[in-house]
């Protein structure tokens, strides 16, 4: 309108005033509101859930709770609820599903962080969750288990990581020490080093990494600023922060091949024995003196390694494999008593003799047509697309007891990623539910709809 009575100028100018912050305010309420769609598929379908709890700038609690649901044949994900922490854990989502009508029924499985507000034996979420639920299958994050086998060192390793945090600390710390340090990388990749935090998951591999690859201008900038660190360098702090390297390198490969969203029980721990055998590997390779898939270290030491460093690395991946088998026992009795879900046509009748299902997967042996599309498309679409028809039992224990659960908690810790970048300390006093849902939901908004529900502004 202003357009046709004033010209285009005077309509540019007027689409550049803000809308005020009520109304913009209210339109994102709008639009969240019209995306939680998931409680009908939720009332009526079987799902899963994740969830953690981060905590704001303004220093409130909030929970965030994703859920997986089969939507036709596919697996989908999606948040259900985010709210601030008032209570309890389980005050929290039991309201919530209360309120929404949602039976626990429907819930076949839980994945946690690992927090002892959540996996306390007497008042933790998952205990209470067992108690309305108890056929809900509990998982603590196998990331988290992963990241957590890892943090255990023997005494001298242990060491050797504190000096490293603390020459990182001393040229980090003041902005001077920065400068200076990053003049003499001018000609290198990276002209910084990488602070380490424990609760990044990464945190330790690119930490070290990125030490080795600037070894030489460390040591070049200690010897002008600190000589009691220089005097820390020798060479073997050097050769066993390249073996903490290499070996956390690899810690961070598995790591990021299980960050996704859809990642099965199975095909995570299928990941975790890959790096179980892959550290039994480089161990028995170490013993003999061959050093290849420790890059690093192999520069580091010129391919000759004393035998009392030979001793402690392969003590320290001994007892890494150790630890990576006591975290995840549960797992493998989980898995080892279901081996038939991976490959029905490889299976024994007697593996399925609990269900009761024997002549079903029979069926499926003798189905070409079920093989053919097994083998194109794999275990999980199978029992999506093909297991309801054809055994329906074996398909049902199959999807709800490792197709829909989370394996990890992923989804939550990408989440608090959007989260921190909405709720800013310049923001701090934001209601943040409604834009979060918005900046994390798959589902678009109808915004047709949406424009039809306001009354629009008439003239005067």
């Amino acid at each position: 309108m202003v357009e046709r009575m004033c010209g285009p100028q005077v309509a540019n100018k007027f689409k550049t005033i803000p809308l005020s912050n009520n109304t913009v305010k209210d339109r994102i309420d709008r639009m969240a509101g019209n995306v939680e769609t998931l409680i009908e598929k939720l009332k009526t379908g079987q799902f899963s859930i994740q969830l953690d709890v981060t905590t704001t700038v303004s220093e409130e609690a909030i929970l965030i709770v994703y859920v997986q649901y089969i939507e036709e044949t596919a697996v989908k994900q999606d948040i259900l609820m985010s709210v601030n922490l008032k209570s309890t854990t389980r005050g929290a989502v039991d309201t919530y599903l209360t309120s929404h009508n949602v039976s626990y029924k429907n819930i076949v499985a839980c994945c946690t962080d690992g927090a002892a507000s959540v996996m306390g034996k007497n008042k933790g979420f998952n205990s209470r969750l067992k108690e309305k639920a108890p056929h809900c299958l509990v998982f603590h994050c196998m990331i988290h288990r992963h990241a957590l086998a890892g943090k255990h060192l023997c005494e001298d390793l242990h060491e050797t990581l504190k000096t490293v945090v603390k020459i990182v600390n001393f040229i980090k710390a003041r902005p001077v020490n920065r400068r200076m340090f990053a003049h003499l990388c001018e000609d290198e990749t990276h002209q910084t080093l990488l602070l380490h935090t424990e609760v990044r998951w990464l945190s330790r591999g690119k930490v070290l990494t990125r030490f080795m690859e600037l070894t030489d201008q460390i040591r070049e900038f200690l010897a002008d600023h600190n000589h009691k660190l220089a005097d820390e360098m020798t060479d073997e702090f050097l050769i066993k922060t390249a073996y903490l390297a290499d070996i956390f390198s690899l810690y961070n490969e598995t790591n990021k091949r299980m960050q996704a969203a859809d990642g099965t029980v199975i095909e995570c721990k299928e990941k975790v024995d890959a790096f179980v055998h892959k550290v039994e590997y480089r161990r028995n390779k170490l013993r003999n003196g061959d050093l290849q898939h420790f890059p690093l270290l192999l520069q580091q030491s010129g391919g000759m390694l004393p035998d009392a460093l030979t001793r402690q690395f392969a003590g320290h991946m001994d007892q890494l494999q150790e630890e990576m088998h006591s975290r995840f026992s549960d797992i493998n009795e989980h898995i080892t008593q279901d081996a038939w879900v991976m490959d029905p046509f490889l299976a024994k009748e007697e593996e399925v003799e609990h269900l009761q299902a024997e002549d079903e997967l029979m069926d499926i042996k003798s189905n070409s047509v079920c093989k053919r599309f097994y083998d194109e498309n794999g275990f999980k679409q199978f029992w999506l697309a093909k297991g309801p028809g054809v055994a329906p039992r074996l398909a049902n224990h199959a999807i709800t007891r490792y197709i829909l659960p989370f394996a990890t908690t992923y989804l939550s810790e990408t989440a608090f990623s959007a989260l921190v970048t909405i709720k800013t300390k310049a923001r701090n006093r934001l209601d943040v539910h409604s834009d979060f849902r918005l900046a994390v939901t798959k589902v678009t908004p109808d915004i047709e709809s949406l424009a039809q529900e306001i009354q629009w502004q008439s003239s005067h």
